[in-house]
């Protein structure tokens, strides 16, 4: 805590004499990961106190990814879009609100959960990709790992993952990862172990530069096929990991893999046609779906002959808009893996930050199941079966009420 303090204490200083740069971000962010592991709201507050105007461009955009993916944790998914965008905010005017009318006309949309498990049936290997600040895509990947389990797919390769004991222990805590504290991320683990899954760590950590990392982790998920050559795989890695091409001389982690074992992996990509705060970066196909097709969970573009999809994967998924002004997104459902809780928190509770964990997860590293700030005089958590404790903290994360419910089947 004592370090933690000085090197907020120090930024600060910095702070009033004009300059913040990335690498005292970073240190300060690593600080308060060690020093808050339940504390879902001091990251924010703490990030919060640092003026825009102490940064350089650089400093900046780290900035907005630090607070978009904090706003992503404690569920504020509208603040987290907004943080994301304003990196590219000064780029905004030459952008323009496009809707692709033609690629409406030219398709015709499935359902994408039902789509990929038919056309992975006889796969060896699949790789998914997700945006580390949307806790949706882990939602729908969380949708897909009975179907694969079902086909025989034994081993999930998670990039985050740094646990590498968590298949004996098949303890989920803050410490298996970074992105993975966030409770879709974790519920998505969960529910692999409870598929009997076997968890796969294949980051390469430390390295000098994003070739040499992609290349790395290739070798990983090469050796492990080799240990196992019957082995069928679904490898969830970050957005462009798995693009089986590039325009640039940064060869992708799925452009080795495909080199070192002579497999063309099913490659899916989450991250692109997704709502966005500003409009201008949405895109045309993402926007035309929107506007002439009613739908709630992502779909598949397909024409008579072919999947569409964007450069170096084969299936591009498109998103529906969640963002709803003073409601809670029905992802959080998983498609009816969960039921939605009520809360009746009292007039004094408003503003309070309530956090469900599972009641035999041991204090201290725990990540909660579903987490909200109280705004309104009714609440719903998200919860799968199960008993949890709910406990309810101030802004400075002390717990003024705790309660145990059961959620029935």
């Amino acid at each position: 805590m004592k370090i933690y303090l000085m090197l907020l204490f120090t930024v600060l200083n910095h702070w009033a004499n004009g300059q913040i740069n990335t690498q005292q971000l970073f240190e300060l962010n690593e600080q308060i990961t060690k020093n808050h592991h339940e504390n879902y709201q001091i990251a924010i507050q703490q990030f919060s106190k640092l003026p825009l105007d102490s940064m350089d461009n650089r400093s900046k955009a780290v900035f907005y990814q630090l607070q978009s993916s904090y706003h992503s944790l404690i569920g504020n998914y509208d603040s987290s879009r907004f943080y994301w965008d304003e990196q590219y905010v000064p780029w905004i005017k030459e952008q323009k609100i496009e809707c692709d009318t033609a690629f409406y006309k030219r398709h015709h949309f499935v359902d994408a959960k039902d789509f990929i498990l038919k056309r992975a049936k006889n796969e060896k290997v699949v790789m998914i990709n997700e945006a580390h600040n949307i806790p949706y895509h882990r939602a729908f990947v969380s949708q897909l790992l009975n179907g694969f389990r079902q086909m025989g797919f034994k081993y999930l390769a998670i990039e985050d993952l740094s646990d590498q004991n968590i298949n004996t222990t098949r303890s989920v805590t803050d410490t298996m990862g970074y992105y993975s504290r966030e409770p879709l991320f974790a519920e998505m683990i969960r529910e692999a172990l409870r598929q009997n899954f076997t968890l796969v760590k294949y980051e390469a950590w430390g390295t000098s530069s994003n070739r040499m990392r992609d290349s790395l982790q290739a070798v990983n998920l090469a050796k492990l096929l080799k240990t196992d050559p019957q082995a069928k795989l679904l490898v969830y890695a970050g957005y462009d990991h798995i693009h089986e091409g590039s325009r640039t001389d940064w060869k992708k982690m799925a452009q080795f893999f495909k080199d070192l074992t002579s497999i063309d992996p099913l490659t899916i990509s989450q991250t692109r046609h997704i709502e966005q705060y500003h409009p201008e970066f949405e895109t045309g196909e993402f926007r035309a779906v929107n506007q002439f097709v009613a739908f709630t969970e992502p779909l598949v573009a397909l024409t008579a002959d072919s999947i569409w999809h964007d450069d170096f994967v084969d299936i591009s998924l498109l998103y529906p808009r969640y963002l709803k002004s003073g409601q809670r997104p029905p992802y959080l459902l998983l498609d009816e893996l969960r039921k939605a809780i009520p809360l009746h928190p009292t007039p004094q509770e408003k503003g309070l930050f309530v956090q469900a964990y599972y009641a035999d997860e041991k204090q201290g590293h725990r990540i909660p199941a579903d987490q909200l700030f109280i705004k309104r005089t009714k609440e719903w958590l998200y919860l799968k079966p199960g008993t949890y404790v709910l406990e309810f903290k101030n802004t400075s994360d002390q717990v003024v009420k705790s309660e145990k419910i059961t959620v029935g089947q």
